[in-house]
């Protein structure tokens, strides 16, 4: 049986035209079948390049660019979650639908969960619905509606006279640490990194003109040289990531092979520069922030978050986690004049 055999053989069918959604209702000799080529054990399903590829194939052909399975009988019900695009994280998206009640598990095309059918009827009679499926793309509608989509080249342009309104925040003076990419990896190599606003990962690529930063609470993200040299102060310090007592150690994979590297060994502490910061807001809702370029990666922000954008770069905006803003940030009627 092929993939598009068992969504027309579904028990139910759900779609939604406008954002090229179709959710499914299967039995599990069907979802058996549709499963056959990966690797599954009881707590996931492991779903290698070539099966992927397939099931990216039947989105196409359906038309549709994410696809919802839902099986599973009595204590338990499993999902499984396709995505066709980096717009859309299948981590996030199963994570906003089943709010926490399930470890979510995959990668930047598919992720399942399995979650108790106890707990998803609670869910469900809170909101006065019983069909289990239709509770799920009544959630999946408000994921799309209940969030600010905001593509940072073309904000930034567009609305940069309202970004010089919003409060300027200084760096404190506070360690934050780099590492210089081709100190880990030769240029041209692709490296993938995992960060507070992105936990499916986001690829870079090594290069003279690339640093990684690490914050003081182990967040990581990349930046270019010439920001880095306008924002900060380097010292020969290394980084001691049992001193700096971290909440978030930071990631690193070598492509293609996935190889973890140990960045930490490598890292050097720095300072921010007099007068380095940004222009923020809190936020009062979900927002995904695209940034500048064609990678179709984004930033998660969620309420009490805050949105940061470099008053040298009006396009560079992304999110930084509440606590942290709090803790690196401070307000200031010292504005930087950018020429």
């Amino acid at each position: 049986m092929t993939g598009k055999d068992i969504i027309e053989n579904a028990e139910k069918i759900y779609k939604n035209e406008e954002k090229k959604l179709m959710a499914v209702q299967v039995s599990e000799e069907q979802v058996t079948a549709f499963l056959e080529g990966s690797e599954s054990d009881e707590d996931n399903v492991v779903w290698d390049t070539s099966w992927t590829h397939d099931r990216m194939e039947l989105l196409r052909e359906s038309g549709n660019d994410f696809l919802l399975m839902l099986w599973g009988e009595h204590e338990e019900k499993c999902l499984l979650f396709l995505s066709s695009t980096k717009r859309v994280r299948p981590l996030e998206f199963l994570d906003y639908l089943i709010a926490d009640f399930g470890l979510v598990r995959g990668d930047v095309f598919c992720a399942s969960v399995r979650v108790s059918s106890v707990i998803l009827k609670l869910q469900m009679e809170e909101n006065g619905e019983q069909d289990t499926l239709q509770y799920l793309m009544d959630r999946a509608e408000s994921y799309f509606r209940d969030c600010d989509w905001i593509d940072a080249q073309d904000y930034g342009q567009s609305h940069a006279e309202e970004i010089r309104q919003l409060p300027f925040y200084h760096k404190r003076k506070i360690a934050w640490a780099y590492v210089k990419t081709t100190d880990v990896a030769k240029p041209g190599q692709k490296m993938w990194i995992k960060s507070l606003e992105n936990e499916s990962g986001l690829q870079i690529t090594a290069a003279e003109d690339t640093y990684i930063m690490i914050g003081c609470r182990g967040e990581i993200y990349d930046i270019c040289r010439d920001k880095f040299q306008n924002s900060y102060e380097t010292t020969g310090e290394p980084l001691d990531v049992f001193r700096q007592m971290m909440d978030f150690w930071p990631e690193l994979q070598l492509l293609p092979e996935k190889q973890f590297c140990s960045i930490d060994e490598y890292a050097r502490l720095c300072y921010p520069k007099r007068g380095a910061g940004v222009y923020a807001r809190c936020l009062d809702k979900r927002t995904k922030i695209f940034p500048a370029g064609d990678g179709q990666e984004y930033f998660l922000g969620r309420t009490g978050d805050y949105m940061a954008v470099r008053p040298d770069d009006m396009t560079d905006i992304y999110v930084i986690r509440g606590d942290i803003f709090e803790q690196t940030y401070e307000e200031t009627s010292d504005v930087p004049e950018i020429g």
